[in-house]
């Protein structure tokens, strides 16, 4: 038997040549019309996958649909069965994976029109009334207008409400509605124009319209909607993995007013996003989480030209759970001239860089106050340190970078970046600002007093050793906490006592008291303990002093600090920094744990 061509597989016709065959074809053989070519399909194990071929398979009975699995680990071929090439599959052209499949037509869930799934949640499957539109007439005397929409309060003003309706009335039910919620409803279209405004919902009136999981097939799909629903000011599109387009879509702009779209898991690349938003001129948030996106843009430089206009107005941009790895490429948003929330957490990121400046150029990310970074790979101080360097930088997250692991962290981010208001999502207070700086001051101070003393012991080592480290002691200390010269100008009498060496002024004006508690399982039932240690001990330190008190061995110890305020102990790590900088002060008590 002779195939036909490739080009003609996917799309040749099956009614004519099949009609004499079609009276033995049984219900579950017939291929439903939301299972044609390029159509997305749910099976009925819950499977997602693009048609690629509708027709017979040699050697079988009956129709078969081809399909291009979302999961490619699904397949079991590339198109190709029994030697014959039956259609492409995308994912296997680009490395080689075998995502295709023939499955029955029966296998396939039924896939609905908006229509249908308005029909199926708001109105228990009832038809709704054609015509009967709620349009939130004028207040009338009595305080209310003719549908019950709005209230005047003691002062005259209108408070909209929202009623308690019977579901046994549809089109009261749908006409007070303004958010339509149907995730995962199986919907594959809009239906004719007109279809979807005419379903008993206030079309002027919805602004915001949640489809997330659903099947459409293509951009033009879901731009139907837009036209809709003109006033639509939130698009939910999470799950919907459309083919989409690669070039911006002709005007006018299906979607004038806007203002948040949501394509997170779409599998969108960064040049389809941006032919979309370029669609949506009032777009202000736009979020692509979990899409692949592993570069955003071609070529060197920032993002320019019709990509650029297109995200001129973005003020909050979510690129969450891409495949990012180099900095470079977040650099191309450093122009946009709104963006102040960047989301970027989830990606493999190694490091944070502020991008060069030129006098009299643009300052980049001159409008950003938020960046948010958690779970990445960033696992060195300057990196942090260049948060310093954002013009507008109040909001920063950075839970899961190897560089936050120790509990110490907290008040060395504080004290390195002199803007922030808010880390981790919790706000930073004036007093922990104030005490993360001078924790920090006292700690950077003592490593400026050590290298003194080591470049003193060194002056004889040569010009050899001079141009192997050109920066020594307190040069290279400095270079490591740019901010070191800022906080001595904020805290000069602070920081002239924190450099004070060991013994001098008066006894104990260094000292402090803490209470040490063991409740070490090993150690038995042990009284609390009184001690007086310098505030330059180093946790390490202390656990030697509380190995000789209580018979722990130090490195089977863990020591948190507790303060009366605090609701649960702090971890006190790592061993070499000073009790006094992870906050330790004069009355504290010091828990002493074994390691689990």
């Amino acid at each position: 038997m002779r195939r036909p061509s490739v080009d003609h597989i996917a799309t040749r016709a099956v009614g004519s040549d099949r009609a004499e065959g079609d009276r033995y074809l049984t219900p579950a053989m017939v291929v439903p019309p939301y299972a044609h070519v390029g159509c997305r399909i749910e099976t009925t194990d819950g499977a997602r996958a693009v048609v690629r071929y509708v027709g017979p398979v040699e050697g079988t009975d009956g129709e078969w649909v081809g399909v291009e699995w979302d999961d490619p680990t699904r397949g079991k071929h590339d198109g190709s069965h029994g030697g014959e090439r039956y259609f492409e599959c995308i994912a296997s052209s680009a490395n080689g994976a075998t995502p295709g499949s023939f499955v029955r037509p029966h296998k396939i869930r039924p896939s609905v029109t908006f229509r249908e799934a308005i029909a199926t949640k708001y109105l228990d499957g009832k038809v709704p009334v054609q015509g009967a539109k709620s349009t939130g007439g004028d207040v009338g005397d009595d305080g209310t207008n003719e549908e019950g929409m709005f209230v005047k309060s003691s002062n005259g003003q209108k408070i909209e409400i929202q009623l308690c309706l019977k579901k046994e009335d549809p089109n009261a039910v749908l006409g007070t509605i303004d958010r339509v919620y149907l995730p995962d409803a199986a919907i594959h279209t809009a239906g004719e124009p007109g279809d979807a405004s005419s379903c008993g919902l206030p079309s002027e009136r919805v602004e915001i319209l949640d489809l997330a999981g659903n099947l459409f097939k293509d951009w033009s799909t879901v731009a139907a909607f837009g036209r809709e629903f003109p006033s639509l000011v939130n698009l939910e599109l999470t799950g919907v993995r459309a083919a989409w387009p690669a070039c911006p879509p002709p005007a006018p702009s299906p979607f004038p007013n806007l203002s948040v779209l949501v394509m997170n898991r779409s599998g969108a690349s960064w040049k389809e996003a941006t032919a979309i938003v370029a669609a949506c001129p009032a777009l202000r948030e736009l979020s692509l989480a979990d899409c692949g996106i592993s570069a955003l843009g071609e070529g060197e430089g920032p993002v320019s030209g019709a990509a650029a206009a297109a995200l001129s107005g973005l003020v909050a941009l979510n690129l969450e759970r891409n495949a990012l790895e180099d900095w470079s490429e977040v650099e191309r948003l450093a122009l946009l001239p709104s963006l102040e929330r960047l989301h970027l957490g989830g990606n493999r990121l190694r490091r944070v860089c502020y991008p060069e400046t030129h006098a009299g150029g643009p300052v980049p990310f001159e409008q950003l106050k938020a960046l948010l970074f958690a779970d990445n790979a960033v696992d060195e101080w300057d990196s942090v340190d260049a948060l310093n360097d954002f013009p507008s930088l109040a909001e920063v997250r950075l839970t899961g970078n190897p560089v936050t692991e120790s509990a110490a962290t907290r008040h060395e981010i504080v004290a390195r970046v002199g803007r922030l208001s808010q880390l981790n999502g919790s706000l930073i207070a004036d007093q922990e600002r104030k005490d993360a700086e001078i924790r920090y001051l006292r700690r950077v101070l003592g490593l400026v007093k050590s290298a003194e003393g080591a470049a003193a012991g060194g002056e004889a080592e040569g010009a050899a050793a001079a141009a192997r480290a050109p920066q020594r002691g307190t040069e290279a200390v400095q270079a490591m906490h740019p901010r070191l010269r800022a906080l001595v100008d904020s805290y000069g009498e602070l920081s002239t006592h924190a450099a004070k060496g060991p013994g001098t002024g008066k006894m104990g004006e260094d000292m402090l008291e803490l209470t040490l508690v063991c409740v070490a399982a090993s150690a038995g039932e042990k009284a609390p303990t009184k001690k007086k240690v310098p505030m330059t001990i180093t946790v390490g330190k202390l656990k030697l002093l509380c190995e000789k008190l209580f018979k722990v061995k130090a490195d089977a110890q863990q020591l948190y600090y507790k303060e009366p305020f605090m609701g649960m102990p702090e971890l006190l790590e790592p061993d070499d920094y000073d009790i006094a900088y992870l906050g330790v002060k004069d009355g504290s008590s010091v828990l002493v744990e074994e390691k689990s």
